[in-house]
């Protein structure tokens, strides 16, 4: 079926362990929500936006899905897209905001509560659409279930988008094989006990240096259960050209870079004296590493933890030569196919069912099981948002997705690096958000001065 969307009745997708975790955490969290935000040089008019989007609907068959349980799990049902039942579904998700301006304390409370708005996927699509057409550029609001996919898959739906709006319609996105196998696993399938039995002691050398000590929280006040989230929306003060000279300079990615930054402004932070490490969870997307096809819409990510010890806070030169050591270290283990042991653990937590499963991770939040310090996500350059011609150029764009815990993410656009911090408002205010923004742009600082 991969490749092909039925025309005269309705797909189905089976869940990979991304899709099934996300939509699992339904249980857990307010929201599973990819928030998305598209801020436009000029305005548009609501009919071409509406116009866009549905044909958005069109091309991209998970975002015409509703979600069925099966006997022991779920799949997506992806309607046809001459089915009644979807314009019925498309002008409930569609919505237009007038006169709510873009940064007013009226948008950020709208901002807020949809990021926290939790969805009925049995009844309804994945996707929720506001527009926001008034003031002196028009703003694209779009919440997208992460069930429909992970980052990379938002950055190619917002392609999308910005081409229908240059008047280039794109076509059909075929339904990609949700498996995760061949980034995962060796051929011939053989040499996988070998593999298995690499990644076991890869994965035991990594527990045993993390439980040498304690990580320390990003606020003064952490909490042990699940709540309402916000979002801070921030535009890096150092231009994108600097920080890439100075990378290639010290032989580091950016993302190492803005990585050692984070870290050294997190010790300096107010849980500094609570613990010994930073553990921060870097997302790597799996499809570079794909055997044969590479698949485009889905969940395709796995994580690692780079851990920093004490004794590097305080020596910002060590601390980079450390971390670069180790976000090589586990680039290299994906790319060997000797990271699938952890994922292969949760593949099998989920036997347990949806209920169970999310039960189980509530239990480890109260138990202090699932501790770290912050989550990174580096979505890379978007230049080609603005690609499509000059009917539809973006200022901006933003993109979170939820997080149990402080979760930073970001992506270039025209030379500058936009960043969003999604925290936990018990864990954190705005105004301690912004403190923990300057904190990190110190640290950056002191860096391009090394």
């Amino acid at each position: 079926m991969w490749g092909n969307v039925m025309s005269k009745a309705d797909a189905t997708v089976r869940l990979n362990l991304g899709d099934f975790i996300y939509l699992t955490m339904e249980d857990v969290m307010p929201s599973q929500g990819n928030l998305l935000t598209l801020r436009f040089k000029e305005s548009h008019d609501v009919t071409e936006i509406r116009d866009a989007m549905r044909h958005t609907i069109s091309i991209y068959p998970r975002l015409r899905s509703i979600v069925e349980p099966t006997l022991f799990s779920y799949k997506l049902r992806i309607l046809n897209d001459n089915d009644e039942r979807l314009d019925v579904l498309f002008k409930n998700a569609f919505r237009v905001k007038l006169n709510l301006k873009y940064d007013s304390h009226e948008y950020l409370t709208f901002r807020r509560n949809l990021y926290n708005e939790p969805f009925a996927l049995e009844q309804t699509i994945p996707i929720k659409i506001y527009y926001f057409p008034d003031g002196p550029t028009s703003v694209l609001v779009l919440s997208i279930h992460h069930v429909v996919g992970d980052g990379s898959s938002c950055v190619h739906i917002a392609c999308s988008i910005m081409s229908y709006l240059n008047g280039k319609k794109p076509s059909l996105v075929p339904i990609d094989n949700p498996s995760l196998t061949p980034a995962l696993f060796v051929t011939p399938y053989y040499k996988i006990p070998m593999q298995l039995y690499k990644s076991t002691r890869l994965l035991l050398r990594d527990r045993r240096e993390a439980q040498k000590g304690t990580f320390i929280p990003a606020t003064n006040r952490p909490i042990d259960f699940f709540g309402p989230v916000d979002i801070y929306y921030h535009t890096l003060c150092y231009d994108l050209e600097l920080i890439k000279s100075k990378s290639k300079k010290l032989g580091v990615s950016i993302t190492t870079l803005l990585l050692v930054a984070i870290s050294h402004s997190l010790s300096k932070g107010p849980g500094r004296d609570t613990g010994n490490m930073i553990g921060i969870i870097i997302s790597a997307d799996l499809r570079p590493f794909f055997e044969g096809q590479t698949p485009v819409i889905g969940n395709y990510v796995t994580g690692f933890m780079v851990v920093i010890s004490r004794e590097y806070w305080d020596n910002p030169k060590q601390m980079l030569e450390e971390i670069n050591f180790q976000m090589t270290k586990h680039i290299d283990r994906i790319k060997q196919k000797q990271a699938s042991l952890p994922l292969l653990f949760h593949k099998l937590f989920t036997l347990v069912g949806k209920k169970n499963y999310a039960r189980g991770v509530r239990i480890m939040k109260k138990k202090g099981i699932l501790t770290k310090t912050c989550s990174l996500a580096n979505l890379g350059n978007v230049d080609i948002l603005n690609s499509y011609g000059p009917k539809a150029q973006l200022c901006e764009f933003d993109a979170s997705g939820p997080s149990h815990g402080l979760f930073i993410a970001m992506n270039t656009l025209e030379g500058k690096i936009h960043m969003s911090f999604t925290f936990q408002e018990a864990e954190f205010t705005r105004e301690e958000i912004k403190k923990t923004i300057q904190g990190f742009e110190r640290s950056l600082g002191k860096l391009l001065k090394l």
